[in-house]
């Protein structure tokens, strides 16, 4: 359900692959500007493309590629990037299999980013199998297992990291782990370890110590901590200023405190930059607290318009956005219900059994939400559906 984590996890998988180290040219002092994050992300996606049509032969070039690919993503959302890191991937896979980890590391993150967690799956294991000693392969495999709600296999694997999770690629699918064990506090910590040690090793790391920010922010919004949640949105968007995902959280903040003309502002910024069915349920709602039910109808309406047939497959939290305010209840019912016989996590029996209970099923509806709550995890979205449902009649 945390469709933030996913997608900062897919960022964080293209800074750990293949690291970019070019010879551009020195700034001179007399130059207007310097350019920014975006704009060397763009120059080094043309290089390597050059390069690589130079070159089609080569497996290396094609893996940083693929990477800055994944990094574009993490800030704009558009899924042919994914798209693209995927092919980069296999191209890379095709003109050299053997001492190429880099590119079925690749190839994971984007399958993954996709919501191909099957395919991502099978490219984690072969990984992990060509590398059973590093603790990122293994770390990568244990990320897909959470994702599949394969919890046994993947408290197996992230119990043996334990003395290697104070590792910069290893840290965030560790806490993820703690997250979905019941170990928020120990998750925090980690987090807040990983990001300081990011900031030690490289101040400049503009992108990745913002999607922290983000982590740590949604963490405290979740538990009702609304004070930290805006330090460490701000400061995200300090360092990000236009981040679409950090203007979404800051605008989900602005609505839970009862802010609605600043949530509105926030969430038409974000939506500007990137149209996510879910900020246009906040701002809906933000609209429908002040009064205005035709704004808010057409928000809603705007909503319904952007989650038909998502380019990018079943996205939970646009469903949850749809249930939310009672819109193609028996439609998201039958499409979680087929989600959940491959992917069996915590997050799609919460949606499950909120679908369940949105249709009046209420005797299942308990019984799917047991499944959610049944490994413990730590989520005030989850105990307010279990009251919620345990209240119906």
């Amino acid at each position: 359900m945390r469709a933030g984590w996913l997608l900062g996890a897919v960022t964080l998988a293209a800074v750990a692959i293949a690291p970019v180290v070019l010879q551009r040219p020195q700034i001179r002092a007399a130059d207007r500007r310097v350019p920014n994050a975006a704009e060397i992300r763009e120059a080094d996606i043309g290089f390597f493309r050059q390069r690589i049509q130079r070159d089609p032969t080569g497996a290396l070039d094609l893996v940083r590629l693929g990477a800055l690919y994944l990094a574009r993503f993490g800030q704009s959302g558009d899924e042919t990037d994914l798209a693209a890191a995927e092919a980069a991937a296999r191209r890379s896979l095709g003109n050299r299999e053997t001492r190429n980890t880099e590119a079925l590391h690749l190839l994971s993150a984007a399958l993954l980013g996709q919501h191909r967690f099957t395919e991502a799956r099978a490219a984690a294991e072969q990984l992990a199998r060509r590398d059973p000693d590093g603790a990122i392969a293994q770390a990568s495999l244990g990320e897909v297992l959470l994702e599949l709600g394969e919890y046994p296999a993947a408290d197996r694997i992230f119990r043996k990291l334990s003395a290697q999770r104070y590792g910069l690629a290893v840290a965030p699918r560790y806490a993820r782990w703690l997250e979905l064990r019941g170990r928020v506090g120990e998750a925090r910590r980690l987090l807040e370890w990983a990001r300081g040690e990011t900031q030690l090793r490289d101040p400049d790391a503009a992108e990745q110590l913002a999607w922290f920010e983000l982590r740590l922010g949604e963490l405290a919004l979740r538990f009702g901590a609304h004070r930290e949640a805006r330090e460490r949105l701000e400061a995200g968007l300090t360092r990000a200023p236009g981040n679409w995902r950090l203007l979404a959280a800051r605008a989900r903040l602005a609505l839970a405190a009862g802010d609605f003309a600043t949530a509105i502002a926030l969430g038409d910024s974000s939506l500007a930059r990137h149209l996510d069915p879910g900020t246009l349920a906040e701002v809906g709602d933000a609209w429908r607290a002040l009064g205005d039910s035709t704004q808010a109808t057409e928000y809603y309406r705007a909503m319904e318009a952007a989650t038909q047939s998502p380019p990018g497959g079943f996205h939970r939290a646009w469903y949850l956005a749809l249930l939310d305010h009672d819109r193609r209840v028996p439609e998201i019912l039958a499409a979680v219900t087929r989600d959940l016989t491959g992917r069996r996590d915590v997050y799609g029996y919460d949606l499950l059994a909120w679908a369940l209970y949105k249709s009046g099923r209420i005797t299942e509806a308990k019984e799917a939400m047991a499944s959610a709550l049944a490994w413990g995890t730590e989520d005030p979205l989850l105990v307010a559906h279990a009251r919620a449902i345990e209240a119906a009649r």
